[in-house]
């Protein structure tokens, strides 16, 4: 008979249940509710420290067109919205601008109006063309250093009409290495299971900016648990009548074993799954990426799922209730060293790598769930608190943020978070039964 466990987490729908911004204090607070007790009772400590950096105040006019007006608003806002949701900006209110952008150009030549309206950076954008094709030039400006910066990608040349917001991602991503060392996220894409009817769920990708949705696996079925790495979407589907996996649109496990979500290794070459062992009782298994079975990883009495891998390929990160509640626990790859590194919450869930090795879940506290990040030594920093339901989290490849889903405004949505949960922005518009989100890898 199916655990109760299991009944929750194989459905990906957890019933847990914008402010534009979540700011905790720099300071460790103690948690209350289910999070106040470890292991053995002894008090747990959850770092919700912010981020050092601040937010620098950025300008942006309107983009100088002699384009489609069409093509030039479609570059502004993107580089507004990106800008705003990279939380390294907070980007001027353009009422408050004292030069005159249009007769500045793509020039600066008035430094104290930019310098007195608070504008560290000013970043403009030109466009010229007609047609379907733009001519597309950016420019960055140091105004504190009144100087121009230099920033690969600035000078696109002439771009087709689709390209034009994959040229302003690209565009932003440099901006931002330019400025803090390490490329923007903006073109990255998220995957993902929704609600498309009674008893059907569909698999889609959308960008983490919100735009540029897409169906990659429908069919009026229950499509579950997917991720997208190497280039393979593997997912869990009831297209057959039970739940079994599918790599590429294609089954790839037979043999009557009902399969609980699945992870393509780093590598591309092995799968991690979680099944059904014949008597109810959930285990992980390592298999081909065709796959044939290779190995049991666990033979316990408990139910053993949501296996996740480390980036490096070395480890496993799985949810058990080995305990007697579901918490995370990491093992090897071969299913050795197993060890808990969730001490604290009465239902963890949910778990994602990210790239140093921390991991971020959902957890429940006191009647709600929030989502936390561990570090492999049990730290546990909190990334939401009296915001809703929240659940699902996946960490971004650079490790700079969180992307989850939340009910905070009376509807579920996609958040992004910085990963310390100082900055959160919906970037949904609307709402819908999203869960189990996958950054695209």
């Amino acid at each position: 008979m199916r655990s109760a466990f299991f009944a929750v987490l194989a459905a990906g729908l957890l019933l847990l249940p914008f402010s534009a911004q979540a700011q905790a204090p720099e300071e460790e607070v103690p948690i209350t509710g289910s999070f106040a007790g470890g292991l053995e009772g002894e008090p747990v400590t959850v770092n919700i420290a912010p981020s050092a950096r601040m937010l620098d105040p950025v300008a942006i006019p309107e983009a100088i067109c002699r384009c489609t007006p069409a093509h030039c608003k479609a570059v502004y806002d993107t580089l507004n919205r990106d800008l705003m949701l990279s939380a390294f900006f907070t980007v001027l209110d353009k009422r408050s601008y004292l030069a005159d952008p249009t007769s500045e150009g793509l020039e600066v030549s008035k430094w104290d109006d930019w310098f007195n309206i608070g504008a560290k950076y000013l970043v403009k954008a030109s466009l010229e063309g007609s047609g379907d094709t733009c001519a597309l030039t950016f420019r960055l400006y140091d105004v504190s250093l009144r100087k121009y910066m230099e920033v690969k990608d600035s000078d696109p040349g002439t771009v087709p009409s689709a390209k034009l917001v994959p040229a302003t991602h690209a565009f932003v991503n440099a901006l931002i290495e330019a400025i803090t060392g390490v490329p923007g996220i903006f073109g990255n894409m998220l995957v993902y299971s929704a609600r498309t009817g009674k008893g059907s769920r569909a698999v889609y990708q959308i960008g983490v900016d919100g735009r540029d949705k897409a169906v990659l696996a429908g069919g009026g079925t229950l499509n579950l648990f997917p991720s997208l790495a190497n280039g393979a979407l593997v997912y869990t589907s009831f297209r057959s009548g039970i739940p079994e996996v599918y790599v590429n649109g294609k089954r790839v496990t037979r043999g009557g074993k009902q399969y609980r979500g699945a992870r393509l290794s780093p590598d591309g070459g092995l799968l991690a799954a979680s099944a059904d062992n014949g008597s109810g009782q959930s285990e992980l298994y390592l298999l081909s990426k065709d796959g044939k079975l290779i190995k049991e990883l666990t033979d316990t009495p408990w139910d053993e799922v949501s296996p996740v891998w480390s980036y490096d390929g070395s480890m496993l990160a799985f949810v058990s209730n080995r305990t007697g509640g579901p918490q995370v626990y990491v093992m090897d790859r071969d299913g050795g060293s197993v060890r808990r590194v969730t001490m604290a919450g009465g239902y963890n869930s949910t778990p994602d790598f990210g790239p140093d090795n921390r991991i971020v879940f959902a957890g429940m506290d006191e009647a709600r769930s929030d989502i936390f990040v561990t570090d492999l030594e049990g730290n546990i920093t909190r990334i939401t608190q009296d915001q809703g339901n929240n659940k699902d989290p996946a960490f971004s490849p650079d490790g700079r943020y969180i992307a989850f889903v939340s009910n905070r405004d009376g509807g579920w949505k996609i958040y992004l978070s910085t990963s310390d949960g100082r900055y959160q922005f919906p970037i949904t518009d609307t709402t819908g039964g999203f869960s189990t989100l996958f950054w695209v890898r």
